[in-house]
């Protein structure tokens, strides 16, 4: 069969455009939902309005529940990642934010989860209970920190005046995408986990009378409530930014747990668009035990981040400063008319030469995922789905990245100076454009000379440049 190859230099530059900026003439999807888990503990509303998009890989405010709210703070977590598309990369995994007033003390808690934070804001001290010793942690802006499940945990926001506000990812390691948490001491609105047992097994346990167990009853007024600053003071006295803390004996280094400032790390990429920082396995043992990483992406206002993928890794974004919008390339099924559609299967199933047949009158296409994004916005990168993030004009964008199985991933961008179409060679250019087209496709490939961060869609046509001018 004769294959006709593209001569016209305009329809080799409209074939690199769709490989570059296929966002930006795919259709929309929209999703609406409701969520709810066994037993009540969580319920979720009705969701997003139609013109809010981005669903299932896009979650508003309106999306996370309160977990625990006193009047000095409050804990909320994020509904589960129960969608088809996201529950075999991410549905174990569980997002949350913590934000506590000045002096709030948060009651010492276990949780049956892997713990991995950044801390948006503020300063604290955090006191884990491991290994049969205590570690005292000064903690700040910036940082990120893996806390083991299973470890005691209480903290304190340390600052006279400023929130402390802390943004986690959840690895649950009992139950697949849920947690729990408990409170070896008891207070108001919260019981202590030591109830469950038997006054028998307690006096047993403790080696106490049952008059003296009484003494174990918390004082508390909530799991989030107001110390004195001399107490503050007093439970921040012993903190370090390593790791060493009084009580029980010492741990190897290799153990070793500690806060590591995110921003303090070398830019993997920098220049006046924005910078990226990031902490791997390589420098924090506990994260490549849970074959993780996490990185930020600060982008100027007006810039944005160059379309690119992940070739192993899924990635959880969370907005933790600014807005703008993001836009992914979701692949999926179209008919001969080019409308989408899911593949449905029915009851009784389908014969594999029915289903054969009907896979040929298929063709491969893709979808346009797009939202307005701002603080708080949390956003679902999976593996190999080209996606952008684009500032807006008010102030610079800051997303925090949680990568779920970063062995061996790699960060392939798409266009400019590091765009992998560069290594495209002469012939298959000449195949795929034509000899003439193959030099239009050049000068787009190459046009592009900043790297990672560029100037945003409305500083392109500020500037002059963009693909009007084409």
């Amino acid at each position: 069969m004769k294959t006709s190859v593209a001569t016209s230099p305009l329809l080799a530059l409209a074939l690199v455009l769709s490989l570059c900026l296929s966002l930006s003439f795919a259709s929309r999807e929209e999703v609406g939902w409701r969520r709810g888990e066994e037993g009540g503990r969580e319920e979720w509303g009705k969701g997003q309005s139609s013109s809010e998009g981005g669903r299932p890989y896009h979650f508003g405010e309106e999306s996370f529940r309160e977990w625990a709210r006193t009047r000095h703070g409050h804990f909320k977590v994020l509904e589960r990642f129960d969608d088809e598309l996201l529950r075999g990369s991410v549905g174990d995994y569980r997002v949350a934010c913590l934000d506590a007033a000045p002096r709030a003390f948060l009651q010492p808690s276990h949780y049956d989860a892997d713990e991995i934070f950044y801390v948006k804001e503020g300063e604290g001290v955090l006191v884990v209970l491991r290994n049969g010793r205590r570690e005292s942690f000064c903690v700040r802006e910036g940082d990120v920190m893996v806390i083991p499940a299973g470890s005691i945990v209480y903290s304190a926001n340390t600052h006279r005046s400023r929130w402390f506000r802390v943004v986690m990812l959840l690895n649950p390691v009992a139950t697949p995408g849920r947690f729990e948490e408990f409170f070896p001491i008891g207070g108001q609105g919260m019981e202590s986990f030591f109830r469950a047992f038997s006054d028998e097994v307690l006096q047993a346990a403790f080696n106490s009378r049952r008059e003296e167990l009484e003494s174990m009853r918390g004082q508390s007024k909530g799991e989030i409530w107001q110390a004195s600053e001399e107490q503050i003071r007093e439970l921040s006295r012993s903190c370090s930014r390593g790791g060493r803390g009084g009580g029980g004996s010492g741990s190897s280094k290799e153990e070793e747990i500690k806060p590591r400032s995110l921003p303090s790390q070398k830019p993997l990429y920098s220049n006046k668009h924005g910078r990226m920082h990031m902490i791997t396995g390589d420098e924090c043992r506990h994260l490549r035990d849970l074959d993780m990483e996490v990185g930020i992406a600060n982008i100027t206002r007006g810039s944005m981040l160059a379309p690119r993928y992940t070739t192993r890794a899924t990635k959880i974004a969370v907005v933790v400063e600014g807005s703008g919008y993001f836009e992914m390339a979701c692949p999926h099924k179209t008919d001969s008319s080019g409308r989408s559609e899911r593949r449905e299967r029915s009851e009784h199933g389908r014969e594999e030469e029915e289903e054969q047949e009907q896979e040929q009158k298929k063709s491969r296409g893709y979808r346009q995922v797009r939202a307005q994004i701002k603080e708080g916005s949390v956003i679902v990168l999976p593996a190999g789905h080209p996606a952008t993030f684009v500032a807006g004009n008010e102030g610079n964008l800051a997303v925090i990245c949680f990568g779920v199985g970063s062995s061996n991933d790699e960060e392939v961008f798409l266009t400019g100076g590091n765009s992998l179409l560069k290594q495209l060679d002469a012939p298959a250019k000449t195949i795929l454009f034509g000899e003439q087209g193959r030099e239009a496709a050049d000068r787009v490939i190459g046009a592009q000379t900043e790297s990672v961060f560029l100037r945003g869609p409305q500083q392109q046509h500020q500037h002059g440049g963009g693909v009007s001018d084409m």
